[in-house]
């Protein structure tokens, strides 16, 4: 069963900034050396400073982007920038946002989730993981024994009143705003405890499916291991027992999911084999290669695995017929990497971290392509999100970057202190 549970939170002191907008960041694995550049110098405080600090050419054991961020951390604790809830809370989340043209407002509460491997059938994953970025996150975690980042979550709220509580604690002015940045945050805290225990009551018997954050997960699980270790008589409601995470609701209709689009760099001898490759295929030469005529060439195969290869100017429709896999939906995201990356990769020794790049845009797909920079691209359609719970339930984990839940949950709204703390 899922423990959902109210948490101390640590958080930025809104009587010194009463708009979070300049301290608060995307999570580290959307941000770019430009991008990362541009939020140090938004604000002095930036939480970029916590969760993604910049390398330095002269950096010892002693001195490191981990160090600093403890330096930072001690020092804003100290100074009260941050501030750790006295009081255990459940918060209450929106983000409004704009995509294509139309209005979103996703809702959700972050909550602490108490941390259990993925083959107890708990909290799901959906996709598979690489290894650097866990060997980073843990480093920064076991440095600062801080979640600066929360994991993003999905569970099924049908026959509960998660939906009315929520709406509820809405209703009331919020603990904290951002405005900017392409997208608005309200924050409220729920400390209630006859409400925290129907919230955690109503996920007792559900599954959690992580959107995103699995590398943060698993950290997670690596740094409780750590903790447990370092601090053998803590009790079983130790804060680093559990997980940092946002929970929203899969029939939220804010909640939206963007299809990820493979930039292929290939090798001579990869481009020869693509041909030997798609005759496993139906083609379709299509003669408007604008995005948005190839992206309604893929909607056009709802039912169908549908894949747009674009290279040297020219797109083709490559489909097949749907299938299942022991009575599962075989997304398209699997078909395509068993039938025509893989294939391509080994002809030449290749490999997706190596030669494998992803972007949520057709047009910035196909602008790569056409400078150079990519030799190939693939357009795909994006996966309902119900086969996303259905699957990752069900134990199924799909290639990374199997999808891409839009916007990300933005970094240092709240954050989580895993040592000296316990959770509610």
């Amino acid at each position: 069963m899922a423990v959902i549970r109210p948490f101390h939170a640590l958080r930025y002191n809104t009587e010194r900034f009463p708009d979070l907008a300049a301290v608060l960041a995307p999570p580290y694995d959307v941000i770019d050396a430009g991008y990362q550049q541009e939020l140090y110098g938004r604000d002095a405080h930036n939480v970029i400073r916590l969760e993604y600090g910049v390398i330095n050419d002269a950096d010892t054991e002693a001195d490191n982007r981990y160090t600093r961020a403890r330096e930072a951390l001690t020092t804003w604790t100290a100074d009260e920038t941050l501030v750790l809830e006295e009081q255990a809370a459940i918060y209450p989340h929106e983000q409004r946002f704009d995509w294509d043209g139309t209005a979103y407002a996703r809702k959700g509460f972050f909550a602490a989730v108490e941390l259990q491997p993925f083959d107890a059938g708990i909290v799901c994953a959906h996709e598979w993981t690489l290894a650097g970025p866990k060997a980073d996150r843990l480093k920064l975690m076991s440095t600062c024994e801080t979640s600066f980042s929360p994991v993003f979550g999905l569970y099924d709220g049908k026959n509960t009143r998660l939906g009315e509580l929520l709406k509820a604690a809405m209703a009331q002015a919020p603990l904290a705003t951002a405005v900017g940045n392409g997208f608005d945050d309200s924050l409220w805290r729920v400390t209630d405890a006859e409400i925290c225990a129907e919230i955690s009551q109503a996920l007792a018997t559900r599954q959690i499916v992580i959107a995103d954050g699995h590398h943060r997960y698993e950290t997670m699980l690596a740094m409780r291991d750590q903790l447990r270790a370092k601090y053998p008589a803590a009790p079983a409601n130790a804060a680093f027992n559990y997980a940092f995470m946002e929970l929203v609701d899969i029939s939220d209709p804010g909640l939206l999911m963007l299809s990820t689009h493979r930039l292929l760099l290939l090798t001579p001898p990869m481009c020869a084999a693509f041909c030997q490759v798609a005759v496993a295929f139906e083609q379709e030469a299509l003669a408007d290669t604008t995005p948005e005529a190839l992206l309604a060439a893929l909607a056009a195969h709802p039912d169908e695995h549908a894949f747009i290869w674009y290279a040297d100017g020219a797109a083709t429709l490559l489909t097949l017929p749907s299938g299942t896999i022991n009575g599962l939906p075989q997304p398209d995201v699997e078909k395509l990497r068993s039938d025509l990356i893989a294939p391509l990769l080994a002809a030449d020794g290749g490999s997706v971290e190596g030669n494998v790049r992803y972007t949520v845009d057709a047009a910035t797909a196909l602008a790569r392509v056409d400078s150079g920079e990519a030799n190939a691209a693939i357009l795909m359609n994006y996966m309902p999100v119900a086969d996303v719970l259905t699957l990752a339930g069900a134990g199924v984990r799909m290639p990374q970057k199997s999808t891409y839940f839009y916007p990300k949950i933005p970094t240092g709204l709240v954050m989580h202190k895993q040592a000296g703390v316990v959770v509610g």
